[in-house]
């Protein structure tokens, strides 16, 4: 595997903690709404599929990753409007938006490292 950057090297590490708090946000959520633990499995069985496939740090994943962040985040949105004051709603929302951009940045910039290019040159 090819060694990350210094920029690309925050970005995986930031995809991940947001990742886990994506996860952990869905937990809380359901567990503030009285779901059992086999609700919050298949909500988060897609997030986790994905994201064996970016272990491997294999951009075509993150790819699919990023598409199906859009669905949980038409997801989020609706979950805020229904309860705007509720601060667990409203942070996975701002997770999902977070997570987005990492993943598009990492994805820019490490698809260039892999290339061999110079990640800061257009």
């Amino acid at each position: 595997m090819m060694e990350r950057g210094f920029l690309t090297r925050w970005l995986w590490i930031a995809l991940w903690v947001l990742s886990g708090a994506l996860v952990l946000q869905g937990g809380l959520e359901l567990l503030q709404l009285g779901a059992r633990w086999p609700v919050w499995v298949l909500s988060v069985l897609p997030l986790l599929v994905f994201l064996v496939g970016v272990a491997k740090d294999n951009l075509v994943w993150l790819i699919w990753y990023c598409l199906l962040l859009l669905f949980y985040f038409i997801s989020a949105v609706e979950d805020t409007f229904a309860r705007p004051n509720n601060i667990i709603v409203v942070s996975g929302l701002v997770i999902i938006v977070l997570l987005f951009c990492v993943c598009t940045a990492y994805l820019r910039f490490r698809g260039r490292e892999k290339r061999g290019m110079n990640p800061f040159k257009d």
